[in-house]
């Protein structure tokens, strides 16, 4: 049969074309026709001439608008996340920069004068507390020992 698939010149015959829309070939000759087409122009060009009207699926209507509104849709999300990531790359030079520039070791390694502010003292606070230990301990004496009297 494989005879019969090309012309004398090398190009599919009309019947192989017929052969091919109607799927009536074995796997190993579609894989042979479908090569041969992938190669040579004037088949692929016969191929598509061969289909009239009648044979074509009709497209849905808007079916055109939607694949190029989708195409479009894709195309703005690759470019804010082009733009997401030259923003993060830009950020994160920055932040080494600062973390390894010389200049900003420079200004860390200079001296800061003090100004002299002596920390709180916390004598004050730790005599109020005894203070308050003390009377709350003298409070709980009193009311244990009162305690104690009324039960006697």
């Amino acid at each position: 049969m494989i005879d019969t698939l090309f012309k004398e010149n090398g190009h599919l015959t009309k019947k192989s074309l017929k052969g091919i829309k109607e799927g009536v070939f074995s796997d190993n000759e579609l894989v042979l026709l479908l090569e041969h087409i992938c190669q040579c122009e004037e088949c692929v060009v016969a191929l598509a001439d061969s289909y009239n009207n009648n044979e074509l699926i009709q497209v849905p209507s808007g079916f055109e608008q939607e694949t190029l509104t989708k195409i479009k849709n894709k195309k703005v999300k690759n470019t804010q996340f082009i733009f997401y990531s030259l923003r993060v790359a830009i950020a994160a030079s920055i932040a080494l920069i600062f973390v390894f520039s010389n200049p900003l070791n420079f200004v860390a390694s200079t001296k800061v004068k003090t100004l002299g502010i002596n920390p709180i003292s916390f004598s004050y606070i730790n005599t109020i507390n005894s203070n308050l230990n003390k009377t709350s301990q003298k409070i709980i004496n009193m009311e244990v020992f009162n305690d104690e009297k009324g039960k006697k």
